[in-house]
């Protein structure tokens, strides 16, 4: 008989830490062995009259179509308003078909504006994919600008690290003006966050801590108020910070 040998792996355990974003390392050798390399690929503009001519024409597009249209929504309008998914397109395109075949319990409404509002829906969603693909085309391009222009200003900022360790004076005032764009600002501990509020509502409602929890409302409506939270779970001072609903902390 055979006995089968259990062999023991050790897991290996490898400390991830957090290092600070540089230049890759092929590029930055290519780079520091011969530094006219980062002249080899030279990035044109791209054509004043192309930009020029596609801005001026999407606002007049967009001039000519606010005037055949109503498009003049408000934020609380637009939320008010219903889209037309898979399933509601659906219902309004067989609503639209069996009244037309039965006109007779159309009695609010004419049913050639039901189907004007469909195929007028449709040319909107036709014009939007193509805006969006457009959209979608241009930010494309501009990412890869923006990534070059990083890769660029890595470059530069890694090389004026490395001269200012060997003591090159202009590169040191040039890595210190730099330097604060890489460095992560402190969290306020005693500011008080959504999560820090839940956390501390949780712990006073099991009883781990002694406190009180108060949320009150102020001047409610139908987009949201503002509302006055007073957090006691632990400090004995009062905190009190205002907020507006769906919008940043003031």
């Amino acid at each position: 008989m055979t006995k089968k040998t259990s062999s023991n792996t050790k897991k290996k355990t490898v400390d991830v830490k957090k290092k600070e974003r540089s230049v890759p390392a092929a590029t930055h050798e290519r780079i520091t062995r011969n530094p006219d390399a980062a002249l080899e690929r030279h990035v044109e503009l791209l054509p004043d009259d192309m930009v020029k001519n596609t801005i001026d024409g999407i606002k007049s597009l967009m001039e000519s179509f606010r005037n055949i249209s109503n498009n003049n929504l408000t934020a609380s309008q637009r939320r008010r308003k219903t889209g037309a998914g898979v399933k509601i397109y659906g219902f309004i395109e067989k609503t639209a078909e069996l009244i037309e075949a039965n006109p007779r319990y159309a009695q609010f409404y004419n049913p050639a504006d039901l189907r004007n509002c469909i195929r007028n829906f449709d040319k909107c969603r036709d014009i939007t994919i193509n805006l969006q693909a457009f959209e979608r085309s241009v930010t494309n391009t501009g990412l890869v600008y923006s990534s070059e222009a990083y890769t660029m200003s890595l470059i530069s900022y890694n090389m004026l690290k490395e001269l200012s360790r060997r003591g090159d004076s202009t590169a040191v005032e040039l890595f210190r003006a730099l330097q604060p764009f890489f460095k992560k600002t402190k969290r306020n501990p005693e500011k008080l966050t959504e999560k820090k509020l839940e956390k501390d509502a949780r712990a006073v409602m099991r009883g781990k801590k002694d406190g009180r929890i108060i949320v009150e409302n102020i001047n409610p409506k139908l987009t949201g108020g503002k509302h006055k939270v007073i957090d006691e779970a632990f400090t004995d001072t009062e905190k009190f910070r205002e907020t507006k609903q769906g919008g940043k902390e003031e």
